[in-house]
């Protein structure tokens, strides 16, 4: 019985290293994050928000590591980035961009992290899904040689 046990034991623990050293991690990309978000089919509406504004898109591919959670254009479609004034924009930018810890591990390995605008964001994980605030969901991570692009179901800015 023991023997078994340590042997499933065992089972278990390689399953789950691998699973997790199959995802994406912050720096292991060819692209940088700007041109993550350029070629990604999901964030053109993130990129006419973020990558194309000439202060944005030096941040998002200097060589400094980041962690940009960039919402999926289902969230973005129908907005207007030209409604929205200049400080608005960097607001949500600081809102959806990370350093330190969410740079250097794994979301699904910490339990919290702050963006650039100082904001606490809470991590949970339910099976395989990283979740945000107990509210945006984390649709897809893409490595990136500066960090990594995380594609959310929602938007990290405060109402």
């Amino acid at each position: 019985m023991r023997v078994r046990d340590v042997i499933l034991t065992g089972v278990l623990i390689v399953a789950l290293v691998m699973s997790l050293s199959a995802q994406s991690r912050p720096g292991d990309g060819d692209d940088n994050v700007l041109e993550v978000i350029t070629q990604h089919e999901d964030t053109t509406e993130g990129y006419a928000y973020f990558g194309t504004l000439p202060e944005f898109a030096e941040i998002l591919s200097r060589d400094e590591n980041l962690a940009f959670f960039v919402p999926h254009d289902d969230v973005l479609e129908g907005l207007d980035p030209t409604e929205l004034t200049a400080e608005e924009i960097v607001d949500m930018f600081n809102a959806h961009v990370a350093m330190g810890i969410a740079t250097q591990h794994r979301i699904e390995l910490i339990t919290w992290f702050r963006t650039v605008d100082g904001e606490r964001v809470d991590v949970t994980v339910d099976d395989d899904t990283v979740i945000l605030n107990d509210d945006v969901e984390v649709v897809e991570a893409v490595a990136a040689s500066n960090g990594i692009v995380y594609i959310i179901d929602g938007s990290l800015a405060s109402p």
